[in-house]
């Protein structure tokens, strides 16, 4: 955050929290231990109020974008960006990245949802689930191995460190099912749950429920108020097992890869 004046932060700070839900990954990014990895553009003008984050620590680079034309695209111009990039857009925003990159078919429709304040989740009972630390990191990211439609691709060791995540064993100790946090802000009381996979072979038996159920109520007996979590508009099975637990759309928006025109 060293390219932020205290007043481009205080009025940053105040153009995310309009829209916490949406923003919580930038909020989430203000923490210090994030400050090296975030490149900022801030508007706050006759044009509007717009904030646009470049977080730099995983490849690719991810673009976020919060605020309305003309003060959305006024940031964007004023930030340098790299030849290939992440974006995760509100629908009306993305045109604006749209004709600085080629995405191809890399373009994914998504559904910000979250859980309503108050409703409290009682946990999951279920043998074999257990609470997932750093030193499982490697185990997380063979299962993902397995792949199909849907699999996490943005998990990193790190968010074990400070985050909340759970598994299911089968009867021999393989990982079968896994999920947690992609980012948590203790200060903000915000958090959001991400990296959701099950094996192929053990789909439909209830592990993604009981995951989930485990990391909210863990998330709500640390007093986190706000969980949200991402899923893909075509993943219907992902979002019914989300609205069980009464998680309801808060907006939709587009994620996507690309490489810069030329």
């Amino acid at each position: 955050m060293a390219d932020l004046s205290p007043a481009d932060l205080a009025a940053l700070r105040r153009i995310l929290l309009t829209d916490p839900i949406w923003a919580i990954y930038a909020i989430a990014d203000l923490q210090p231990a994030f400050a090296p990895y975030c490149h900022w553009s801030v508007v706050d003008d006759e044009r509007g109020a717009a904030a646009t984050l470049l977080f730099t620590a995983l490849q690719p680079p991810i673009l976020v974008m919060t605020g309305a034309q003309p003060a959305t695209g006024a940031a964007l111009r004023a930030m340098s960006l790299p030849d290939t990039l992440f974006v995760s857009v509100r629908r009306q925003n993305f045109a604006l990245v749209e004709a600085l990159y080629e995405f191809g078919d890399k373009v994914y429709p998504m559904v910000r949802m979250a859980l309503p304040s108050g409703l409290a989740i009682t946990r999951p009972t279920v043998a074999n689930l257990i609470r997932l630390t750093r030193h499982d990191s490697e185990r997380i990211s063979a299962l993902y191995q397995h792949g199909g439609p849907f699999t996490p691709d943005y998990f990193d060791p790190y968010q074990l460190d400070d985050g909340v995540f759970y598994g299911v064993e089968d009867n021999a100790g393989a990982l079968i099912a896994v999920g947690g946090t992609h980012i948590i802000t203790w200060t903000d009381k915000m958090a959001a749950i991400g990296n959701m996979y099950t094996h192929p072979e053990h789909r439909g038996q209830g592990h993604a429920r009981a995951v989930l159920g485990a990391i909210i109520a863990e998330l709500q007996a640390q007093d986190i108020t706000t969980i949200v979590l991402n899923v893909d508009e075509r993943n219907d099975d992902a979002r019914r097992i989300y609205e069980r637990y009464g998680f309801t759309p808060h907006c939709t928006y587009i994620e996507a890869e690309g490489v810069r025109r030329r």
